[in-house]
């Protein structure tokens, strides 16, 4: 019996059904990404009570190595999935345990709330699918993040969302296992919705919403080298990759 992840893909034409941005987002998290197993949404029962909420920021790099060795192959391209699903879980959840005292509009909580549960659950499926003796937890920190101001907020998960789709779609080439390959691009088409759901918050009926022809395709090393500055943990790999094939961009 095979321990990879099963893939089980949702009804595509639910996606004639949504009615707002809000809907969108519902739907393409199962749609578009991955209708995940009953004991995967049981773990994470819609709430996410694993996170503490540090009382203040703490330097970047500062604490204990994370090292992700690509000898174990598609595992470490599973866990470095993993450590970013982490960082944009935890970061979600700070910005809805803010809402009482920020100003977000009522449209923007409600497409924050519905990112963090997609958050939350790729964090716990991606958990489940490096198993225990290759999990971790890493220990994020927000220095210039003010959880109260609204651009600040969606101007954080811009950030998070771009370079969670550019991390995706470059490490995309190192993972050997068809199920697996799977499982990113359906992961990865909804973090680009997240991207575009977020530019649109912050420049409406724009362009901005997808202002690239192509997005990007970022090497282990340079998202490694972005996420740094929103984890404590000194972040590291063993056995990196020697090639790494450009994007259409070629800025990775």
């Amino acid at each position: 019996m095979s321990d990879k992840p099963k893939l089980i893909i949702a009804d595509p034409g639910l996606l004639s059904a949504a009615r707002t941005r809000r809907d969108v987002l519902k739907i393409m998290a199962m749609g578009g990404a991955v209708v995940f197993l009953p004991s995967v949404i049981a773990a994470c029962g819609g709430k996410d009570n694993s996170i503490t909420i540090p009382v203040a920021p703490v330097t970047p790099g500062s604490g204990n190595a994370l090292t992700i060795d690509f000898a174990k192959g598609d595992i470490a391209v599973l866990q470095f999935a993993y450590l970013l699903e982490q960082l944009e879980a935890d970061f979600y959840t700070k910005v809805v345990a803010n809402f009482g005292s920020s100003n977000l509009t009522a449209t923007e909580k409600s497409v924050l709330q519905d990112i963090k549960y997609h958050e939350v659950l790729h964090r716990e499926f991606l958990k489940a699918a490096v198993g225990a003796s290759n999990g971790f937890s890493a220990t994020p920190t927000y220095p210039d993040v003010t959880f109260t101001d609204r651009l600040s907020v969606l101007n954080t998960a811009k950030t998070f969302e771009d370079l969670g789709v550019a991390a995706y779609n470059g490490a995309a080439q190192y993972i050997s296992s068809t199920d697996y390959l799977t499982l990113a691009g359906k992961i990865v088409s909804v973090e680009a919705r997240h991207a575009a759901a977020i530019r649109d918050l912050i420049n409406p009926k724009s362009g901005d919403f997808a202002p690239n022809t192509f997005d990007n395709v970022f090497r282990p090393a340079l998202v490694a080298a972005s996420a740094q500055g929103y984890v404590i943990d000194k972040l590291g790999f063993a056995n990196a990759p020697a090639t790494f094939i450009q994007g259409p961009n070629g800025n990775g």
